[in-house]
């Protein structure tokens, strides 16, 4: 059994597709802002500023690479469940946008 045969797992694809942003997350902390705790104290820092939606909709655009990676290898129960991880995500910018972010008008 070779590795393609392993990962072509639609849970598989979900579970990679629902950390593989917290870890583009990270990494955007750790280059922009690692002055700041992680993940509190930044996360209230992108909240008060209605920055928090923005960076998760580009962690979620990281895992556009991953879809692309499963088209590559035909992998498509991997890539199923790469896309059912991008709903999760688009559910979450909908909560932080509309409950969490304070609207200044």
């Amino acid at each position: 059994m070779n590795l393609k045969t392993k990962l072509d797992n639609v849970w598989i694809g979900l579970l990679i597709g629902i950390v593989f942003p917290m870890i583009i997350y990270f990494f955007i902390w750790m280059f922009t802002r690692s002055y700041i705790s992680f993940p509190t104290r930044y996360t209230n820092y992108l909240i008060n500023g209605q920055l928090l939606s923005g960076h998760i909709k580009m962690c979620g655009i990281a895992n556009l690479a991953l879809f692309y990676l499963g088209l590559r290898y035909k992998a498509d129960r991997f890539t199923r469940g790469i896309i059912f991880a991008l709903l999760v995500y688009v559910a979450l910018v909908a909560y932080v946008t509309y409950y969490l972010e304070p609207s200044f008008e």
